[in-house]
């Protein structure tokens, strides 16, 4: 299959540009959930290690793909999936 390396960069443009938006929704949730003590610990210690286990596997899948635009956007998405989980959870309460 011939793959359009101009369509993968962009692919990746896309999905970069909404991983930003939906990570600074979520950073507001959080922010919000902490500043009116509606935060739990059990969602500031989900927050940590959830992190630290995204970036780890993404920090993987780009070691392995040696940084083209298919790896790296195979680690965006995967993040991207991680952060969009996140802020149904976050906005699925009662709020």
């Amino acid at each position: 299959m011939h793959r359009n390396p101009a369509a993968d960069w962009m692919k990746l443009a896309h999905d970069s540009y909404w991983l930003g938006v939906e990570s600074l929704t979520v950073i507001g949730l959080r922010t919000f959930d902490i500043m009116t003590g509606q935060g739990s610990g059990r969602e500031n210690r989900l927050m940590v290690t959830e992190k630290v286990r995204a970036a780890a596997t993404a920090g993987m899948m780009l070691a392995a793909g040696g940084g083209s635009a298919t790896s790296t956007g195979k680690a965006v998405r995967h993040y991207r999936r991680k952060v969009a989980a996140n802020r149904k959870r976050l906005t699925g309460k009662n709020r």
